[in-house]
């Protein structure tokens, strides 16, 4: 290609880019609370994880209840040293 049609598409993309973003921003400018909350809950409701993504998800999911315990464990073994627990 020549360097002037490289141009002219290069130009042309960065016109279309600031069209998408106005009409990006135009759109977020008019969005409800409820719209947003409405629109990420179709997203939530939607998304499957892949097999690799679900046995990462059990990972963090047992890595929270195993902080969560400990969490508890220590805030127990506080309140007993402060005479707050029997």
């Amino acid at each position: 290609m020549q360097a002037a049609v490289i141009r002219e598409i290069l130009a042309g993309y960065a016109r279309a880019d600031e069209c998408i973003e106005h009409e990006r921003a135009d759109r977020l400018a008019r969005l409800t609370p409820e719209d947003a909350r409405r629109i990420w809950d179709d997203l939530v409701a939607s998304w499957r994880p892949t097999p690799a993504e679900a046995a990462s998800l059990e990972r963090l999911t047992l890595w929270r209840v195993e902080t969560k315990i400990a969490m508890r464990h220590a805030f127990e073994q506080m309140a007993r040293a402060k005479g707050l627990l029997l």
